[in-house]
């Protein structure tokens, strides 16, 4: 549980504040796809690449998914919010507060759950890439502001994650 004496001296507001800011702050950088941002890792590993070009990309809505983390930091807060709750009431021999923290983490756990997911809805594109000396063509979908050119030279890099860049010769 968090310090008590901690919450007093910043104030129950300003902590919820700054675990909100924290929170959200931590799921939106979990939840980018664009191929110029690399994890950790995939730093210093050798991959595989394709070259090859992009035949069409189509807009599409990339949908946030929610893990452990939004509803872990929703619960957190919901339970810090549920201690400020009735007091030292009694409600059928059980204190009230308890209650509130109960209701509160499990409410929070679930509101942190659905924010994550909204807070990782973007724009990206899905590119159909003629890929050198394969019979098929392949389909990618990444994330990202402004789609790569129709007829445009790319290497596609394998990885934890794939990426379509644009490749100059």
């Amino acid at each position: 549980m968090l310090n008590l004496k901690l919450i007093k001296k910043l104030g129950l507001k300003q902590m919820i504040k700054i675990l909100s800011i924290f929170s959200i702050l931590f799921i939106y950088a979990c939840s980018n796809t664009s191929p110029k941002n690399v994890k950790t890792s995939d730093a210093q590993k050798v991959t595989s690449i394709e070259y090859g070009f992009i035949k069409s990309s189509s807009p599409v809505k990339i949908k946030g998914e929610s893990n452990w983390v939004g509803a872990t930091a929703g619960a957190m807060i919901g339970g810090l919010l549920g201690t400020q709750v009735c007091g030292e009431e009694e409600i059928i021999g059980t204190k009230c507060q308890d209650i509130a923290v109960v209701y509160g983490t499990i409410g929070g756990a679930a509101i942190g759950t659905v924010a994550q997911a909204m807070l990782g809805n973007h724009d990206g594109f899905q590119y159909i890439v003629d890929i050198d000396n394969a019979d098929k063509d392949s389909a990618f979908v990444q994330g990202d502001k402004n789609p790569l050119e129709n007829g445009q030279r790319v290497v596609i890099i394998y990885g934890n994650d794939i990426r379509v860049m644009p490749y100059e010769e």
